[in-house]
């Protein structure tokens, strides 16, 4: 199976994305790791916030001898800084992931499966500073460490210049 762990938090350009944090993700498979590790801890700076109920995480598989796909969207939940999966939505994340180990037990070379991590940004009164910093940590064990993954980066770290510029104001 041919897996993309994306993260929408994150642009591909970013320099301050952390090595060693993104090659463990490379090899984590969004198929095997259990929803109730898996959290993200998000440090934005005054003048930015992420829309309440807007954090959600994508897991899509597709089969392309069968043009089947199965694809589910999970809440997160927030708590401080750190964004966790609904534990309502573990069972059917469960079931999803499950689906997507059986098509690549059958047909590995025609099943692919992707994570992504959405957030939406807004706008806390005037915004953020045009110099302003964000960091990105990823827990991938329950009571794990949190790994940084991105260090003091620019706000195009967790948000694309649209996002920043037709931002919304914070409820």
């Amino acid at each position: 199976m041919r897996v993309k762990v994306l993260f929408a938090i994150l642009l591909s350009g970013c320099t301050s994305i952390v090595p060693m944090t993104a090659m463990r993700l490379s090899g984590l498979s969004p198929t095997t790791a259990d929803p109730a590790d898996f959290a993200v801890d998000l440090t934005l700076p005054a003048g930015i916030d992420v829309s309440p109920g807007a954090a959600r995480l994508l897991f899509s598989t597709t089969r392309t001898d069968t043009d089947e796909t199965a694809s589910g969207a999970f809440a997160l939940l927030r708590d401080g800084s750190v964004f966790r999966v609904d534990p309502a939505d573990h069972d059917a994340l469960r079931a999803l992931q499950a689906t997507a180990r059986d098509w690549d037990a059958e047909n590995p070379d025609a099943t692919e499966g992707s994570m992504l991590i959405n957030v939406a940004p807004c706008r806390v009164g005037a915004g953020p500073a045009a110099d302003a910093t964000v960091s990105v940590a990823i827990q991938m064990e329950q009571d794990g460490a949190f790994l940084p993954l991105v260090r003091n980066g620019p706000l195009s770290a967790v948000a694309s210049e649209e996002q920043l510029r037709e931002m919304p104001d914070c409820p």
